[in-house]
């Protein structure tokens, strides 16, 4: 099957997070039909082929994001048109499981693969990245690892870690006319959110640059005439290698005054050497690639070993109405992934 009407077959499917039994059903029939022996676990999708003590992880996922406002066409009925394919999940990351499905096909056809192949379709990526923590359980543990995701034919070896935090700012209520006789919280928590946006790293990372930290959520106050005893407020803090987690967070709770609450900080960076030789088989596969930095998240964050993220697409058309890709980006990532599974074999 070609790339492209693959890709539409995959993009027809609808495979909202959470709801991935439909597409799951189609990848794991479409890899039985073509020869192969699948597994599905939990509504994830894994195989594998050639024999080594080597083993090289090819990992994309299956869902997508909900519907957003905006789309002028059916979301799930792709239209190609000047080259390219609009379709919800077409760019994040149909694509790259397309292009995937196609190179493990044809890897398995192989006669002079040396070592070991596994390809998983991971669920639930873009809500918790259960699938692929499921999937550790069932898969060896690897020597490397290519996650498809959308880079433009790129080669990112970092990825940003990210913690939430919230914060609760504790003043003292009283009567709106009488503010001198208590402490507004919202004051304080305004304080405290003017101290983290001031905040100044030394050290940027070559391929992510700084941290960030954004306030995304506030609230506080009970009623229009009361001082507001207590404001709560939420951050995304996005980390580095340089500044991990813990580190951002201690940082954080020593410059502000407001109570911290860790919601969730097992979202970590990740990179990669230079010198590893996943990085330096996809320079080989992908020479035109450049080395970069991937600015979002993805399933690698739960996968313990060396790592790429490398596929077809744009990483801002993701999570966007009317989203595409490039067919030719599709059909080119298919070669480049074989390419690398040879190169990485060597």
């Amino acid at each position: 099957m070609e790339a492209k009407e693959l890709l539409k077959k995959l993009v027809e499917i609808p495979s909202i997070s959470g709801n991935e039994a439909q597409i799951s059903q189609f990848v794991f029939d479409h890899l039985q039909e073509n020869g192969l022996s699948p597994k599905q676990y939990k509504d994830n999708v894994y195989c594998s082929i050639g024999k080594g003590k080597q083993i090289l992880l090819l990992n994309s996922h299956l869902d997508t994001v909900p519907v957003c406002p905006g789309w002028n066409q059916d979301p799930f009925k792709p239209k190609e048109a000047n080259g390219k394919i609009c379709g919800l999940g077409a760019n994040d990351t149909k694509g790259s499981m397309t292009a995937m499905i196609n190179a493990f096909k044809k890897l398995a056809d192989s006669k002079d693969l040396k070592g070991k192949v596994f390809f998983a379709a991971s669920t639930q990526e873009e809500t918790n990245n259960i699938g692929i923590k499921q999937l550790t359980e069932k898969i060896p543990k690897v020597d490397a690892a290519v996650i498809g995701e959308p880079t433009e034919l790129n080669i990112c070896t970092a990825m940003r870690g990210l913690a939430i935090l919230k914060f609760v700012a504790k003043g003292k209520s009283g009567h709106a006319s009488r503010p001198s006789q208590g402490v507004n919280a919202i004051y304080k928590a305004i304080e405290d959110i003017k101290k983290l946006r001031s905040l100044e790293f030394e050290k940027a990372h070559k391929l992510l640059g700084k941290p960030t930290i954004t306030t995304t959520l506030i609230s506080g106050g009970t009623k229009n005439n009361v001082i507001p005893g207590e404001c709560e407020f939420t951050t995304d803090v996005r980390t580095t290698p340089i500044y991990p987690n813990k580190k951002m967070i201690d940082l954080i709770k020593e410059t502000a005054t407001s109570e911290v609450q860790v919601l969730s900080d097992r979202l970590c960076p990740k990179e990669t050497s230079e010198s590893e030789k996943i990085v330096l088989a996809a320079q080989k596969a992908c020479p035109e690639g450049k080395l970069l930095g991937f600015p979002a998240m993805c399933d690698w964050v739960f996968i313990d070993a060396p790592g790429i993220i490398f596929g077809p697409g744009i990483t801002t058309q993701s999570h966007t109405p009317n989203e595409f890709i490039e067919i030719k980006q599709v059909e080119k990532a298919g070669e480049i992934y074989q390419k690398i599974v040879h190169e990485f074999f060597k």
